[in-house]
């Protein structure tokens, strides 16, 4: 053997180590570039980017109590029942939750009289001030709370926000929508594939 071999034959663990290392770090960023396409780490947490509907069945809406961000009564989700609620997850700080909230406003205006009520959940805020200032800057009219503790956020297995679940007016988790809302045809139509229908004419 010559020299030379010798210290290829030497060194040869060391370069397989490298290019299973390499390999290995090549894996993470194909990982982490195909979870960007639907989420980004956001201020408050992860934001989701992509929509995607979820269907549930046989799942109820896990009830909850929480203090109205603008500091009126308390609200209940079971105070609610015989509507169709749609309850919406969101951040001041999330900019597709900030592109949707015109779309939520309008929607929930719309259709107050029809049997929907929509409420807001601001969540993983650093001052729930933000949260106040964010329903003044896009005029929001409709009822909104605060997780502080994030335990209905938890019960409701959000990962992220904007998150939109839909429940029956008997109670029951319909599906839920990751991702920002775009209008509220997109609304009707999520309402309608969830077996909801309403009118789209006014």
């Amino acid at each position: 053997m010559t020299r030379t071999q010798g210290l290829l034959r030497a060194r040869l663990p060391v370069l397989i180590s490298g290019m299973v290392v390499l390999a290995f770090v090549a894996l993470v960023a194909v990982a982490f570039e195909r979870q960007r396409g639907t989420s980004e780490l956001g201020a408050g947490g992860r934001i989701n980017t992509v929509g995607t509907l979820i269907r549930f069945t046989n799942r109820a809406a896990p009830d909850f109590i929480l203090p109205d961000l603008r500091g009126g009564k308390d609200i209940a989700l079971a105070d609610l029942r015989g509507q169709v609620v749609i309850v919406n997850f969101w951040g001041s700080w999330c900019p597709p939750c900030r592109e949707e909230a015109p779309v939520l406003a309008a929607f929930a205006r719309e259709y107050a009289d029809d049997g929907v009520t929509v409420i807001g959940i601001d969540v993983w805020e650093r001052d729930w001030n933000d949260g106040r200032v964010f329903l003044e800057e896009f005029r929001i009219d409709y009822r909104n709370v605060y997780d502080a503790q994030g335990r209905v956020t938890i019960d409701y297995g959000v990962a992220g926000v904007p998150e939109t679940f839909f429940i029956s007016p008997e109670g029951q988790l319909l599906g839920k929508y990751t991702g920002p809302l775009k209008s509220a045809d997109q609304l009707l139509s999520l309402l309608a594939e969830l077996g909801i229908t309403l009118s789209s004419t006014r």
